[in-house]
């Protein structure tokens, strides 16, 4: 028997007439319980154990998801409980099951306790991926703690982790925010020297910089290796730019933004 996927709007209903070999449709169905139920992670529990009563044994897919349920909830107590609990029931903590505990702290803003996972993680032998650093970097450079940031990129560069584009426009975003667009700029050679090609994001978030810095002749010279690197200005460029031009009282030039957008097929954000 084929076991239908819950709805949103039914998520803890009794699955009745559950075939066992449908375990792959039903880790899919708990899953999606915990990510549609607004953080009800006391039911999820339930539904694990209900699995467990039906021979099947919690992985680390099902740890992961309740793990996360606890961390989007801000539950960090419980969500460390959770994590020591699963070798009690023979599942070992990986990666992403220390990434998310990283990620939990970070969004409450406790890096220390985020740094302590990452040395929990070290002493069980445990090495951190991209988005475990990701997570860490994009906190410390919102906050201009610099030096934990560049730390940690120079700790992925030693242990032949490679830096993605999202890592470097956590830092391009951070250094604009703090108006050193200039080393946003050497960020964004850095990227091409590694191999890694920039996105809208990337750009955007530059000529937004210098946008606020006031330096339009720098935003277009980033517009210009955007587009060179074949990246058309697309909607949010040309907003950024035009929100420029009106704020200073430059009509002529707000217009002529306007024109062009829409002559290529672009709409306007404002």
């Amino acid at each position: 028997m084929t076991m239908p996927l819950p709805s949103p709007e039914e998520p803890f209903r009794v699955f009745v007439g559950y075939d066992p070999r449908e375990h792959e449709m039903y880790e899919v169905c708990r899953c999606r319980l915990l990510r549609h139920a607004e953080g009800k992670v006391e039911e999820g529990i339930m539904l694990m154990e209900e699995m467990e009563d039906l021979g099947l044994p919690p992985n680390e897919i099902t740890f992961g998801c309740v793990l996360n349920g606890f961390c989007k909830k801000g539950m960090m107590t419980d969500a460390k409980d959770w994590i020591d609990g699963m070798a009690e029931r023979n599942v070992e903590p990986n990666v992403v099951s220390y990434t998310i505990l990283i990620d939990g702290y970070r969004r409450l803003g406790k890096m220390e306790d985020a740094m302590a996972v990452k040395e929990a993680m070290a002493k069980k032998g445990i090495s951190p991926n991209v988005r475990t650093y990701n997570c860490l970097i994009t906190e410390f450079s919102r906050n201009g703690d610099w030096r934990n940031a560049s730390g940690l990129l120079d700790e992925m560069k030693e242990k032949g982790i490679v830096a993605d584009v999202v890592t470097y426009n956590v830092l391009i975003e951070a250094l604009c925010c703090k108006g050193e667009v200039r080393k946003a700029v050497k960020r964004l050679d850095e990227m091409s020297k590694v191999g890694l090609v920039p996105n809208y994001l990337t750009y955007n978030t530059i000529i937004q910089g210098f946008c606020d810095k006031g330096n339009i002749k720098a935003a277009y010279e980033i517009r210009t290796r955007m587009e060179k690197c074949r990246k058309r200005a697309n909607v949010v460029t040309y907003n950024v730019l035009i929100k420029y031009f009106y704020r200073i009282g430059k009509v002529e030039e707000t217009d002529d933004l306007l024109n062009e957008m829409l002559d290529k097929g672009r709409y306007c954000l404002i």
